[in-house]
């Protein structure tokens, strides 16, 4: 009993499911909603002023102070022409613990002093969220990738200072909401591989950075549409 039930209910969703169709007066008319909006925020150039954390350094806590410039080209792509850091050190208890208590020589403990970036920005999330239904705020996440120059510095016991340029490549994710036209909160993770000679091991360092990003110039166009000609003013094209 419990599966003819079954089988009857089946049958009547599928009728339900296709009876709107059939009671269409016009069979060869087709409504067509699409629910997607053009960005709104997007203009041509950006300066972006960051704060971060390197946690991953054995020796030092380390702060990027950074300054950058972002071209984009459309809503999709962008370059990052230029990042530069310049790197607060703050020496860990590990570090202390290693000069005081043993000895250690301060030249075994290389500091990062600056680095500079360039990145390509994929652009492929975009998005709304209503916070307490009260405000709409718009966002958008993004992927880069890129490469660089790190200058590390070290002291000896005498006083003198020594320094060495190495290679960086630089990956990670971050998440970007608009506040306005104009101004936006930017929120990054980002992995940094430094390297340099006298390392065989290239150890990874993990960066989160915060900031704020200025953008200017004309606003971008929308682009080619697509979907139907016809659109409301919510952003929805409806044919």
């Amino acid at each position: 009993m419990s599966q003819k039930r079954a089988i009857l209910l089946i049958f009547s969703l599928m009728f339900l499911w296709q009876t709107p169709a059939a009671w269409s007066d016009d069979t060869d008319r087709e409504e067509q909603v699409f629910a997607v909006q053009n960005r709104i925020f997007h203009r041509d150039h950006e300066i972006d002023l960051s704060l971060g954390y390197i946690a991953d350094d054995d020796f030092n806590h380390v702060y990027p102070i950074s300054v950058g410039y972002l071209y984009h080209f459309n809503e999709h792509f962008s370059w990052e022409v230029g990042r530069f850091s310049y790197l607060f050190n703050e020496a860990k208890k590990l570090r202390r613990d290693l000069q005081d208590d043993f000895g250690v020589q301060p030249e075994r403990f290389p500091e990062q002093q600056y680095m500079f970036h360039t990145h390509l920005v994929f652009k492929p999330l975009y998005g709304k969220s209503a916070v307490l239904n009260r405000k709409v705020v718009n966002h958008e996440v993004y992927v880069f990738a890129g490469a660089g120059l790190v200058h590390y510095e070290w002291e000896y016991s005498t006083g003198e200072k020594e320094g060495e340029d190495a290679y960086s490549i630089s990956l990670g994710v971050g998440m970007k909401y608009f506040l306005n036209q104009r101004y936006c909160l930017n929120f990054e993770l980002r992995d940094l591989v430094n390297i340099r000679e006298n390392e065989t091991a290239k150890q990874p360092l993990f960066c989160r950075r915060s900031g704020v990003s200025l953008q200017y110039g004309p606003p971008q166009s929308r682009g080619r549409s697509h979907g139907p000609k016809n659109e409301n003013h919510s952003g929805c094209r409806i044919k």
